[in-house]
């Protein structure tokens, strides 16, 4: 049994709980991260501002005029809103799908004969549990998804989540919908494709939607490289098997929210960094983004005989984000046996030629050698990097000879 971060009865009766977590109670899936909705017919903020002074829980107020509040507690986040419409069943039809307008009265879990397959539990105006039993997405109605187009991405993104088809005349509407997803925020498009992306098999549905060409106004299709990005997952999956430290790379956080794998997919997606502009990705996603694309063409090249030196040169501005750069050559069809020496020396912090330890400072060259700060100082220490990486010294004594041989 799930544990919650608060005592049901707390809650006013009747207290609904609705959407994903009743969809994945009756699925019996249960997420890393615990995020539950409430509809209450009335008072929400007010009920779960007591329940975050309670409890000694963050509150947020996401929407005073439609009545939403939000509790954040360690294990997840409880978000509780007003009742639309003159019943609960009226607020069940304003929603996406019909697997999402779900709903079953909160203290309902408290009995001790409550059971999560029986139907007759469930508050199910519109069939949904049928739905779900046949692995399938069904709009309540058109309007639902046009008064709030980003549900028409949304639809692609639980379909590859949840391994369920979208129903025929859905997909009709969410393609005669999708110039809508124009209007939106980029903040809240470039969320909902972190959503779609981070999921395992996340291509998939991505590909779909550009399929359906959902998102042609966010990712025009001439720019788009659909072969590399269709094999980018099993790359990365074959890359951790053979390399499991590598699995930290691809599940890290780059920037707040932003995980490493959503634009390392987004990379292999794109063949120009300008057509992401309009996602709005934050200077961290850029960065990797730009490099990423930058580099690779000149990796692919170096696969087919790389000195140490040139191999010293392409790690030291790609470190931060070798791998991507890997997965990516391997998504466009360079093979693993020519790849793994780079990712071993990427993955050895002892490595000579991805980690050369510095033999010698400025500070011992204006020292020992007397020469003046200037930006020779900065040419001099590449020169003795370079003839480090090559073998041709080894310690800080040799070092200073190699420079004096070269002023």
């Amino acid at each position: 049994m799930q544990q919650f971060p608060f005592d049901f009865n707390d809650l006013p009766t009747p207290a609904y709980l609705v959407g994903g977590w009743v969809r994945d109670r009756i699925l019996n899936r249960q997420g890393k991260y615990l995020d539950l909705d409430f509809v209450l017919p009335e008072k929400a903020v007010e009920i779960a501002n007591a329940i975050a002074r309670k409890y000694k829980a963050g509150f947020v107020i996401l929407d005073a005029e439609r009545q939403i509040a939000r509790v954040v507690f360690k294990n997840g986040t409880a978000d509780f809103a007003q009742q639309m419409g003159h019943s609960l069943e009226a607020d069940l039809g304003r929603r996406d799908f019909c697997m999402n307008a779900i709903a079953l009265e909160c203290h309902e879990l408290n009995k001790t004969d409550f059971a999560p397959k029986a139907q007759n539990q469930f508050v199910d105006p519109f069939d949904g549990i049928s739905d779900l039993k046949a692995k399938l997405i069904r709009m309540v109605a058109p309007e639902n998804l046009a008064d709030d187009p980003l549900r028409i991405l949304r639809g692609y993104r639980q379909a590859a989540q949840l391994g369920f088809e979208i129903e025929s005349l859905t997909r009709q509407v969410l393609i005669k919908l999708a110039p809508k997803l124009k209007s939106m925020a980029a903040e809240r498009v470039r969320t909902e494709l972190g959503y779609l992306l981070s999921i395992g098999n996340g291509s998939q549905g991505m590909m779909a939607a550009i399929s359906d060409r959902i998102l042609e106004d966010w990712l025009p299709s001439q720019h788009l490289n659909l072969e590399r990005f269709a094999k980018i997952e099993n790359v990365i999956s074959s890359l951790i098997a053979k390399f499991p430290n590598l699995e930290s790379f691809f599940s890290k956080q780059l920037s707040g929210d932003r995980y490493t794998l959503v634009i390392i997919k987004l990379a292999a997606l794109t063949n120009s960094t300008t057509a992401l502009e309009s996602l709005g990705l934050s200077r961290a996603e850029q960065r990797w983004l730009v490099g990423i694309l930058r580099y690779l063409p000149q990796f692919i090249k170096l696969l087919d005989q790389a000195s140490r030196t040139e191999q010293y040169k392409f790690f030291q501005p790609t470190l931060e984000f070798f791998p991507a750069i890997a997965a990516l050559a391997m998504a466009s069809d360079c093979e693993l046996e020519a790849i793994a020496p780079w990712l071993e020396r990427w993955l050895n912090p002892q490595d000579a030629i991805a980690y050369p330890v510095a033999l010698i400072t400025g500070d011992d060259l204006r020292k020992e050698l007397g020469i003046s700060p200037s930006p020779k100082i900065g040419e001099l220490l590449e020169n003795v990097k370079i003839a480090q990486v090559e073998g041709k010294i080894s310690s800080k004594q040799e070092a200073i000879e190699f420079v004096k041989a070269l002023i």
